[in-house]
């Protein structure tokens, strides 16, 4: 008799233990899904119209090769992909992130812009907001008074709300030149150096990487002739590497060149 009982007790511990288990996979499982939830951007569909906006006061550039401008149900009204590099005023952002794919990385947020006799709504990703640079970039050289100002980016980024995501995302530079008034980006020219410092990703502009992995401080500036030259010093998660960049001014715009790229000191 025993025996018996004691096979009852047994059985009866592992049921009940595997139930504590299995609420448990439950719970976490709920706990995972409401992570998930958090970062998960709406869908956009034809039943999600008129999104909600946060009033903003702040200038953009825009930049893309089929920039689309869409009324307040999200629907297309022209097309002003001609407008691309000119300077916009951003007067909203919206509340929620949208998708149009499966790929969290493709996320952005939808903006209200107004400039050059148009008006209406963009996707994030096409608008570049211009900041205030945290990287020593105002100059008065000489002749020169000119500052280098970054931009952020209205897609979703390296980073969201606190949480890593590793999403790529470019960082293109505009130049405010006083002497020439002149505002807007500064076309690349490709080459050896240009390439190592890209990762070999052939974007147009002339960019100031400022992200997890890496960020890039002007240390030091001179002039030969017209041109400008900037000693800049990378720093990486693993190690540190200097390389110049001749800057350009002719034709009313600008123009980047790099001269080196410097061997990475690892760490």
């Amino acid at each position: 008799m025993k025996k018996y009982w004691t096979l009852i007790i047994i059985f009866s511990v592992f049921a009940c233990s595997n139930a504590q288990n299995k609420e448990l996979e439950k719970h976490n499982s709920q706990e995972i899904k409401s992570d998930e939830s958090e970062i998960k951007p709406e869908s956009n569909t034809s039943e999600i119209r008129n999104p909600m906006f946060k009033e903003t006061k702040m200038q953009g550039i825009l930049i893309g090769s089929n920039i689309e401008l869409l009324n307040n149900e999200l629907k297309v009204i022209g097309n002003i992909s001609n407008l691309s590099g000119d300077i916009v005023n951003i007067t909203g952002v919206s509340d929620s992130l949208y998708n149009l794919s499966k790929d969290i990385c493709d996320s952005f947020w939808y903006v209200k812009i107004k400039g050059n006799g148009k008006k209406g709504i963009v996707d994030g990703r096409q608008v570049f907001k211009i900041v205030e640079s945290n990287q020593d970039t105002s100059f008065i050289f000489k002749n020169y008074d000119f500052r280098i100002l970054t931009t952020d980016f209205l897609g979703l980024g390296v980073e969201y709300q606190g949480d890593l995501m590793g999403c790529p995302v470019d960082q293109p530079v505009l130049i405010k030149d006083f002497k020439n008034d002149f505002l807007g980006l500064v076309k690349l020219k490709p080459n050896e150096y240009s390439r190592k410092a890209n990762w070999d990703n052939e974007y147009p502009y002339f960019e100031l990487r400022n992200d997890d992995g890496t960020y890039d401080k002007i240390d030091s500036i001179s002039t030969d002739g017209t041109k400008i030259r900037l000693k800049i010093h990378r720093t990486f998660q693993e190690g540190e590497n200097d390389y110049e960049v001749q800057l350009s001014f002719a034709n009313d715009k600008y123009t980047a060149e790099y001269l080196s790229y410097g061997e990475i000191e690892y760490k």
